[in-house]
């Protein structure tokens, strides 16, 4: 798992919020107050990288999230959205889905969007982003691949 981005949120025990990603394997970046202010609640999360089954009008993207939480933060719940290129900079592909909350300290869940065969090519990559309690929603974070494909500007199951 060395080099997959991780975003990973939180509150320290003084109160301040911190958020930041980083790539497993390297230092992580120090949080408010010094690495050594002790978080009352943090959460991490991971999305894997994105892959395409299937051809024609069967084709679709897949992709795993999870989320860790830890300390006092109640409950947590993510969301996932696959975003494409655009002249203008990343676009929805899709819209945003999500889990419920749960009190539970892990979250883990795969997705799929279909594609939208011939409509265009663009770069496809999902993007998620976590929330808990007490702490807010962390930060975006995006696959580490991408995926170059024919399959539109709209998903045809958004």
């Amino acid at each position: 798992m060395t080099g997959t981005t991780i975003g990973e949120w939180g509150r320290t025990t003084k109160g301040e919020l911190y958020s930041f990603t980083y790539k497993a394997g390297d230092a992580k970046p120090a949080k408010p107050a010094g690495p050594a202010a002790p978080a009352a609640a943090s959460c991490s999360v991971y999305i894997s990288d994105v892959s395409f089954h299937g051809a024609g009008a069967g084709a679709w993207f897949q992709w795993e999230t999870s989320q860790a939480c830890s300390g006092s933060f109640g409950s947590q719940k993510l969301q996932t959205q696959m975003w494409r290129s655009s002249w203008s900079g990343p676009r929805g592909y899709n819209n945003w889905h999500g889990t419920g909350l749960t009190s539970n300290s892990f979250i883990d869940y795969g997705w799929s969007t279909d594609c939208d065969d011939g409509g265009g090519t663009y770069t496809y990559y999902p993007v998620m982003q976590g929330y808990a309690s007490g702490i807010g929603w962390g930060p975006k974070t995006r696959s580490d691949n991408d995926l170059r494909k024919g399959c539109g500007t709209r998903s045809p199951n958004p």
